[in-house]
């Protein structure tokens, strides 16, 4: 399964997209409180997974099976 380098967008109006091509960003199904969550971001061969991020921000989900 591949996961492509979809980058993440602003949440503000412009909804500009950063990354496009070299990171990819996903979140997790993981909840990290009632605000915030989990998520993971490659670039390069390195994967890292991160929390405590507001759901608020621009990344991708990807449905996996």
């Amino acid at each position: 399964m591949e996961f492509p380098a979809v980058g993440y967008r602003t949440t503000d109006s412009s909804g500009t997209l950063y990354d496009a091509g070299t990171y990819g960003h996903y979140w997790s199904s993981v909840a990290s409180g009632s605000n915030y969550a989990y998520y993971l971001y490659f670039v390069s061969g390195s994967l890292n997974v991160t929390n405590g991020y507001s759901k608020q921000l621009g990344r991708s989900v990807r449905c996996v099976r």
